[in-house]
């Protein structure tokens, strides 16, 4: 019997460009600008701001995030560590400067409340399993203070046992330990709970975990993350959810 169900962010709580475009856009900016000057005076071996969006999977001239590249599928630590590779040696590090941190963080939380866009109508759906007495957690790998503003953003917070993070010390996607914490806290085992997610992570970390399912949010089930996803168990946004679980759930 399903119990919990865990849930990812970015693609299926949140429209994922209009939410994060806006935040990639001023981040690499802010990368762009953190290079000392003598490196930015040698433009043949700086990179711009569209060259760090697009080596993440951002294509900011079409305003389009792949789906499969790192920032739709990554942590923020994947990202640092992608840019670290293409600027040129001398750059601060990413991982570590603390001012650099610091700035970006501020800029992720200043940047996407403004920016907050639920994928849909989310709240009657994840209201309606709450009332049906289902457990509700999510497992992002974006990090923990950043998910959990967007979900007051949303004013859907209270609806989640759990929330967790890339940085919340169990792991990014598709390591399973974040979704084995969420079946911890809400007392049940991986077989109780079902994972909705619309990436190749999710998926992973799903199977890794030994959930009794897997849901996906995709457009149509031609952009499903792994061809094992029966066509069935894709849906396109979350207010087809209770629906699916009411008919192919015990």
């Amino acid at each position: 019997m399903t119990k919990l169900i865990i849930f990812d962010k970015d693609g299926v709580i949140l429209d994922l460009e209009a939410t994060w475009l806006p935040v990639a856009r001023a981040v690499a900016a802010h990368t762009i600008a953190s290079m000392p000057a003598g490196l930015t005076a040698n433009k043949a071996s700086a990179p711009s701001i569209t060259d760090l969006l697009m080596a993440v999977g951002v294509d900011d001239a079409h305003g389009t995030i792949d789906p499969k590249g790192i920032f739709a599928m990554g942590s923020f630590a994947d990202i640092r560590a992608r840019w670290q590779s293409i600027l040129p040696a001398g750059m601060i590090a990413l991982d570590s400067d603390p001012d650099y941190c610091l700035a970006v963080q501020n800029i992720v939380r200043t940047e996407a409340r403004h920016t907050t866009v639920a994928k849909g109508d989310v709240i009657t759906p994840l209201t309606a399993l709450c009332d049906a007495g289902y457990t509700l957690a999510l497992v992002t790998n974006d990090d923990v203070d950043s998910a959990t503003q967007n979900l007051h953003d949303l004013g859907i917070a209270n609806l989640f046992c759990a929330v967790v993070g890339a940085d919340s010390g169990h792991g990014a996607k598709p390591q399973p330990h974040g979704l084995l914490h969420c079946c911890a806290v809400a007392n049940v085992t991986p077989q109780q709970s079902i994972m909705v997610g619309d990436t190749i992570a999710d998926y992973d970390a799903a199977l890794a975990a030994g959930c009794g399912g897997f849901v996906c949010v995709a457009d149509s089930y031609d952009f499903r993350p792994h061809d094992d996803i029966a066509p069935e168990n894709v849906i396109a946004d979350l207010t087809y959810l209770p629906p699916w679980l009411a008919a192919r759930l015990p």
